[in-house]
């Protein structure tokens, strides 16, 4: 079964199969999206496939908050493609993730030659250089020469770090 249907600029399609679920999201994240629209399907896989968002504004990070903890209630959480914006928002309010994982997510590279270049990065395949905040080693496809990671790597592979123990003040 598939629907789907638009929350102002914000574009969802949803595909349900047997045992999972793929939300794919296009667009911007900001005050047109109500989480309470976005309808909850239930499933042992929820897949978000977010290679089309392109911004969040502060509402829309509530809303997204607020969806990614009803979702992560009714099946395991796989983030697939996490757009630069997305993976910006991941690190800036790691509650956007919720019981989540991130398995691919585009990372900013620059060919010397021909300029910008988003790459696609496997979670599992490059596991122990993104663990090390190392940006993986990629080549242009059009002239073959190394591309440069075009941000800072501590901060751009934060995401992916074991969240941090929460300390609580002794009376």
């Amino acid at each position: 079964m598939s629907r789907n249907f638009s929350l102002g600029s914000l574009k969802v399609d949803i595909i349900e199969s047997k045992d999972m679920v793929v939300y794919k999201f296009t667009g911007d994240v900001d005050d047109s999206f109500k989480h309470g629209d976005v309808p909850r399907v239930s499933a042992q896989s929820i897949t978000l496939e977010l290679e089309g968002i392109t911004n969040f504004n502060s509402c829309g990070v509530r809303e997204w908050v607020f969806l990614i903890r009803d979702l992560g209630e009714l099946g395991r959480l796989n983030f697939s493609k996490c757009s630069i914006a997305m993976v910006d928002q991941l690190n800036m309010v790691p509650e956007s993730l919720g019981k989540g994982t991130v398995s691919t997510f585009y990372a900013p590279y620059v060919c010397e030659e021909h300029g910008d270049v988003e790459q696609l990065i496997d979670v599992l395949k490059e596991g122990t250089t993104l663990l090390a905040h190392q940006p993986p080693q990629r080549t242009c496809a059009h002239c073959h020469q190394p591309l440069i990671f075009d941000a800072m790597a501590d901060s751009y592979f934060l995401f992916l770090s074991p969240p941090k123990p929460k300390v609580s003040k002794a009376s």
